[in-house]
């Protein structure tokens, strides 16, 4: 099964807005080799919410052409019904995932047994893995907050749904409520960038999934932790901590700036571009943000040897 650190790849865009393909292959590859245990694209942190049903498939189709089966790869889902959620499931299959990571319809608020049918008859019509997405500190998506036994129903009546990626306020109370209700065979995910995954992994968790830029810090830190060094990983994760916060701490669409940009200071893709509508971003920022990121010796702060091409 999934454990570790395993990022959500952003999109790269070219300056017209358009899926930068070649950025996303490189990009894809600086994750890899830095030694994560898995990969994602289509969440929130691709801005999956900003593109096309056929763009989310050509992100697919780019990933997982680049990984090659080389290590588990995440497919993030946003569908709007039960129906479409089964199709996507389908469609996507092709790609081998390990896991989709299915949001929720979140239009409507039909109420906590209306979620709980939809995550059933999905994981039910699926051959591939589902991994429940609870992510109720974005706005649409918050009243699709399921308590823990709702949680552990979905589990237990849906074999395929295996994992649940908990995030937003009180992840890690949500987490320890839910770990004695699952079962070995299921395992549970923090996000929100990191900020809270000593927590979490307190709480149960089997790993994080991130963003991406700066994984080196908490795959240091998940080594000392399943090496049963605790404290090694609390001083790990309280180095990078003006990091983290500073990607993490001021909203996701600040994020998604602040990581465009330290890839495009790397020399991984040309543009920073984000999709509109988006915050007004003040580049201003960036010496210092910069200064915060090289005092941590990272990869990302080692520019790559040749240009940049399209």
């Amino acid at each position: 099964m999934i454990e570790g650190i395993v990022p959500i790849l952003f999109t790269p865009f070219d300056e017209a807005g358009d899926i930068d393909a070649p950025a996303l292959r490189r990009i894809t590859r600086f994750e890899v080799d830095g030694g994560i245990h898995g990969i994602g694209i289509n969440g929130f942190a691709s801005e999956a919410y900003k593109l096309s049903d056929a763009e989310r498939l050509r992100n697919a189709d780019i990933v997982a052409g680049e990984v090659a089966g080389q290590l588990p790869l995440i497919i993030g889902i946003a569908p709007v019904s039960t129906e479409v959620a089964i199709r996507q499931a389908r469609e996507y299959a092709r790609y081998q995932p390990a896991a989709l990571m299915a949001l929720p319809p979140p239009t409507m608020d039909n109420g906590a047994r209306a979620l709980i049918e939809f995550y059933v008859e999905l994981g039910s019509a699926s051959d591939v893995p589902i991994m429940v997405q609870q992510a109720p500190h974005i706005p649409q998506y918050r009243h699709t907050a399921l308590p823990a036994e709702a949680l552990a129903e979905i589990a237990d009546r849906a074999p395929t749904v295996q994992y649940f990626k908990i995030e937003g306020p009180g992840s890690a109370d949500r987490m320890r409520a839910l770990a004695p209700l699952l079962g070995s065979d299921c395992k549970m995910f923090g996000g929100g960038g990191g900020i809270t995954v000593l927590s979490e992994l307190r709480s149960g968790a089997a790993g994080l999934i991130p963003g991406v830029g700066f994984n080196e810090v908490f795959l240091a830190a998940w080594e000392k932790w399943i090496n049963g060094d605790a404290d090694g990983a609390a001083a790990i994760i309280q180095g990078g901590d003006a990091l983290v916060k500073a990607v993490s701490g001021a909203g996701h669409e600040t994020s998604l700036h602040l990581r465009k940009q330290l890839m495009k200071r790397a020399g991984y893709m040309n543009n920073a571009y984000v999709r509109r509508p988006t915050i007004a971003f003040d580049e201003s920022g960036l010496i210092d943000f910069f200064g915060v990121v090289d005092a941590l010796n990272l990869r990302v702060s080692r520019r790559r040897q040749h240009d940049v091409v399209g």
